[in-house]
């Protein structure tokens, strides 16, 4: 296992960032860990955010994702890690199984794959989902894995709480995966205009301290 002390950058970028490719690479921002909900049929939306990732990484993303029918949401991601010059893309498709509910839980499941550019082989994951809601706020729960190309499968999970203070909405949540210290975080996300957040993020690892900014577009 790799350690963020004494890996080279581009070592500390792909441990960075399988963390992400576990199935959270397109949960909806600020949350690293997914909901299981998903865009209205015929909507989808793009996040934009610059983050400061384990390592010192700083790295800029983007992520579209469109419904095209009820309960299926497509999403790609493209993540460019300025520090080591390296790029990585992920395509998911997430089902919601069951429906959305105000005040109970409901499922969904994510299937994806990922790949670093200029490395061989690819990394499928699958993530699944669960919210429950209520006036309480919302709260997430993922179990996944992720298999990368020539290794072992590794487990991952997540787990975190959201809920709204007037126009604001802030959250916590922790995430991580087997045999690696998980992350601890904190997010806040507002509305500029009607269709337009703005959101950041603030977090812990490995005695590293991690944040990001970002706004989210929605059509």
């Amino acid at each position: 296992m790799l350690t963020l002390s004494g890996a080279p950058l581009l070592a500390r970028f792909l441990l960075a960032t399988s963390l992400l490719a576990c199935g959270f690479a397109n949960a909806g921002r600020p949350l690293t860990v997914d909901d299981a909900n998903t865009d209205d049929a015929g909507s989808g939306h793009v996040e934009g955010w610059y983050a400061r990732q384990p390592g010192r990484a700083n790295t800029w993303t983007v992520a579209p994702a469109y419904a095209p029918i009820d309960g299926l949401e497509l999403g790609a991601l493209a993540t460019r890690d300025r520090t080591a010059a390296s790029t990585s893309q992920s395509l998911q498709a997430k089902w919601r199984i069951t429906p959305s509910r105000e005040n109970g839980c409901n499922s969904a499941a994510v299937l994806g794959v990922s790949q670093t550019r200029g490395q061989s082989g690819t990394t499928p994951f699958l993530n699944g989902l669960l919210t429950c809601s209520s006036t309480w706020g919302a709260t997430h729960m993922n179990l996944g894995a992720q298999r990368a190309p020539g290794g072992p499968g590794v487990g991952s999970w997540g787990l975190a709480h959201e809920r709204e203070w007037g126009q604001v909405t802030m959250h916590a949540e922790a995430f991580g995966q087997r045999l690696a210290k998980p992350t601890f975080q904190m997010g806040v996300r507002t509305n500029l205009a009607r269709q337009l957040q703005v959101d950041a993020t603030l977090g812990r690892i490995n005695r590293e301290t991690l944040f990001s900014v970002g706004l989210k577009q929605s059509f």
